[in-house]
Order: C-alpha cells, then sequence, then structure tokens
C-alpha cells in the first residue's frame, strides 16, 4: 500500500513538474508578444504623433503660404494699377492738309504724379493712373504769317506752325545766374568763346556750336549752385553730344577729353553727358538761331529757287553775305541777356541791321513791335562789327567750298564783346539822358479851402 501510494504521488509530482515545464516557456513566449506588442504600439503611436505633428506644421506653413500669396497678388494689382496708362487729348483731329482727314496726334510719355493728395483730375483725363497723353504733333496755326513756299514734300503752312511751337517750348531763362552765385555772365562768355575755337579747331559745323550752346544754357536754367569748377565738364560734355547729333563723323571722346588739358577725363565726359541728358529731358533738337538764319537767307533768294527749278531745301543764297550776318549773331550770343529774346527774333534782328529791315520783316512774319527791344539791344553789338570789320570767309582742308561757311569760326572774341558791351552802356546812359526829366518832387493836393469845381493839373 506504500509502495502504489509513494507511486501516485510521484507521478503526481512529475506531472506537475512536466506542466511547469511547459508553462514556462509559453509564459516567457508571451510575456515577449506582450512586449513586442506594445513597443509596436508605441513606435506605431509615435508616428502617428510626427505624422499628427507634421500636419499641423503643413496646415501652418500652406496658411502662411497663402496668406503670402495674397499680398503678392495684392502688390501686383497695385503695381499694375500704377502703370496703367492714361491718356490727355490735345488736339487730337488735326488734318496734315486742308483736304485730308488723317490725324496727326500721337502718344507721348508725361510725368505720372503720384501724390496721393493730386487735383482732381481735368476732364480730358479720362483714364486715371497713367503716363501717357495725346498730343499733336502739328499744333494750332500760329499768328505769325507763313513766309515758305509751296513745298512738294509737306504742307509750307504746317511746317511753319511746328517751326514757331517748337520753339516756344524750348524755353530758356535769362535769369539763371542768379541760382549759381558761383558763376557769372563773363564766365558763360568765355566757355562759348572757347567751345567756338574747340568747333574750328576740330572743323565742326555751326549748328553743332549752336546745340551745344543750346544745351549749355538750358542744363544750368534746371540746376543750381554749380561750382565753377564745373563748368568746363558742361561745354566739352554738350559739345560731346551736340557732334554726336550733327555731325557725320564726330570727333572721338579721347580728343574731346584732349582739348581739356587734363581738367576733363573720359569716363566724366560720359558720366556728366548721362546727367545733362537726363536734366534735358532728352529734348536734343531745338530750331536754333543758325537754322533760322538759313531759312530767312533763303526766303531772300526765294527768286532764285523758282527759276533754277530745285527744292527749296537747297541753299541759295551767297556765303559771304551769311558771314556778314552770321558774325553778329556769334557776338550777340555771347552776351548773356541774349537769353530773354527767341532765336527767330534774334535772327530777325540781325537780318534788320546787315540787311534792311523790309528783307527781315518779309521773310520772317514779324513786326516791329515784335523785335523792337530786341533791335535796339543789338545796336552797340552791330556798330562794333562794323568798325571791327566783316571777316573774310575761311576755307578749310578736306572740306568744301560751298559748305566752307557752314563751319563754325572764330572770328569774335572777349576782347570784342567788352568792346560792344562798353558801347552799349554809352548808349543806354545817352538814351537816359535824352529822356523827359521826371519830377524828383511828390505832388500833394490842394487844401480844401483851395479846391474848385474842377481838378487843377
Amino acid at each position: 500500500m506504500r509502495n502504489t501510494a509513494a507511486c501516485e504521488i510521484g507521478a503526481l509530482a512529475l506531472s506537475e513538474f512536466c506542466s511547469f515545464i511547459l508553462y514556462v516557456p509559453n509564459l516567457v513566449y508571451f510575456n515577449y508578444l506582450s512586449i513586442l506588442e506594445t513597443f509596436n504600439m508605441s513606435r506605431r503611436s509615435g508616428r502617428l504623433a510626427k505624422k499628427g505633428d507634421a500636419e499641423e506644421v503643413k496646415l501652418v506653413v500652406c496658411g502662411k503660404r497663402k496668406a503670402e500669396c495674397a499680398l503678392e497678388e495684392e502688390n501686383r494689382t497695385m503695381q499694375i494699377q500704377r502703370r496703367r496708362q492714361q491718356f490727355q487729348i490735345k488736339n487730337s483731329w488735326i488734318p496734315i492738309s486742308e483736304s485730308s482727314s488723317v490725324a496727326t496726334c500721337s502718344l507721348v510719355p508725361t510725368v505720372l504724379d503720384t501724390h496721393e493728395d493730386r487735383l482732381p483730375a481735368t476732364p480730358v483725363d479720362f483714364v486715371p493712373h497713367s503716363k501717357f497723353q495725346f498730343r499733336n504733333l502739328f499744333p494750332m496755326p500760329s499768328l505769325r504769317t507763313s513766309p515758305l513756299p509751296f513745298l512738294n514734300w509737306a504742307d509750307s503752312r504746317e511746317v511753319w506752325d511746328v517751326m514757331v511751337q517748337k520753339e516756344s517750348s524750348y524755353t530758356r531763362d535769362d535769369k539763371f545766374l542768379d541760382r549759381h552765385p558761383h558763376i557769372h555772365a563773363k564766365m558763360r562768355s568765355i566757355l562759348l568763346d572757347w567751345l567756338i575755337e574747340v568747333c574750328e579747331v576740330y572743323r565742326l559745323h555751326r549748328e553743332t556750336y549752336y546745340l551745344a550752346q543750346d544745351f549749355v544754357d538750358r542744363y544750368l536754367a534746371t540746376q543750381k549752385d554749380i561750382p565753377k569748377t564745373r563748368l568746363q565738364l558742361i561745354g566739352i560734355t554738350a559739345l560731346f553730344v551736340a557732334a554726336k547729333l550733327e555731325e557725320i563723323y564726330p570727333p572721338r571722346l579721347s580728343e574731346f577729353a584732349y582739348v581739356t588739358d587734363g581738367a576733363c577725363t573720359e569716363n566724366e565726359i560720359l558720366i556728366e553727358e548721362l546727367v545733362v541728358l537726363k536734366a534735358l529731358n532728352w529734348d536734343l533738337s531745338p530750331i536754333t538761331v543758325n537754322t533760322w538764319l538759313n531759312i530767312y537767307l533763303q526766303l531772300c533768294h526765294l527768286n532764285r529757287v523758282e527759276d533754277s527749278g530745285d527744292d527749296f531745301t537747297f541753299p541759295h543764297y551767297s556765303a559771304n553775305m551769311f558771314i556778314q550776318v552770321a558774325q553778329l549773331i556769334d557776338l550777340c550770343m555771347l552776351d548773356i541777356d541774349c537769353l530773354q529774346f527767341s532765336y527767330s527774333i534774334l535772327a530777325t534782328s540781325a537780318l534788320y541791321h546787315m540787311a534792311s529791315p523790309e528783307i527781315s520783316f518779309k521773310v520772317s512774319g514779324l513786326k516791329w513791335d515784335d523785335i523792337a527791344t530786341c533791335v535796339q539791344w543789338m545796336t552797340a553789338f552791330s556798330i562794333t562789327i562794323r568798325e571791327s570789320g566783316i571777316a573774310p570767309l575761311k576755307h578749310f582742308s578736306q572740306v568744301l567750298t560751298e559748305d566752307s561757311h557752314n563751319i563754325q569760326t572764330h572770328v569774335n572774341d572777349i576782347s570784342t564783346l567788352e568792346r560792344a558791351q562798353e558801347r552799349q552802356s554809352q548808349i543806354n546812359s545817352e538814351s537816359l539822358r535824352n529822356s523827359p526829366v521826371l519830377m524828383s518832387c511828390v505832388l500833394t493836393p490842394p487844401q480844401s479851402t483851395e479846391k474848385h469845381g474842377d481838378i487843377a493839373v
């Protein structure tokens, strides 16, 4: 019995031991699976958390990007609004000829007013925020009678109106020295006299010199407080620009720098060129006094033009006659008081002195009241030229004989200008002495007891 019981206990213990042995690996395995599942869940939750954060960041970034895009779109719209063109009609329908209905107007850029407090638009501003206006190429007829003959290439009346209108658009200021305390009138005269010498050395045309002279005067009128050391740079730059416009073979840039004797370098001339062109607003085609003189002299010999059958554009006047009148104009243009007169009036007054009053009125379409002041002012210069003698026509190598009068020559100098100014002072003082004497005292009304019905003179 004991052996049987011991065997049963031993068998039971053995079975329990075996069950325990089998249970432990399963327990370890299940624990391993639990740990692995827990780890995987933590990794999955980490990835989900990161994905959520990324999506949140992406949403934030997209929101910022949309705001930036909206701001850029708004800025682009504002820029487009600023760039929109505005048109202004001025004489928008003037026919080229009496039998034509072709409009002669064009679009020209104008300065865009960007101030918010700008004045209300005029009735002609039909498109806001623009920098363009309508301007007629052929303006309304002027009051001056056109002396031009029939032209087979254009309407002579409209050509004349364009010339008169163009002269009024290129205004000059005879008081510009008031804004330049370091520059006086004699400095301008010396500069122009030196430019004439440079033109003769390089055989530049008269039109080139007068363009440079116009550029200098109009540029100084737009500036203020220019130092005198910069005046030569302005003059040679103006001549450099004029030569490129007028001459077929202009001198090189190095030659313009060379004539300044080291005062101006090539780079300085190029920089100053941009400054001058911007100040002049690129208006580089005035009708100079030399152009008016050529037209007037051509009109003086209109019979020769008609008899020859040639076009009006070919000169038929005498070169010696041109030199005589041009010598007077060259001297007058050295004086700063010439800026108070237009180029056409200066040319007409010169013809008045060197030719005759009848010719000057006929070829210019002007009257005595238009040129009286200029004629009186030019009297002293005309007398000085007659006393000095008329300069002969100069001839240059490599220049055609019929074109020699168009080369700018240095005939007058500063001493001749000073003699003319002295004579002008004498004429002014004599005219003051011969004028009626004004009473220096102040007239007082009579007392009330002396008053009668009428006013005593």
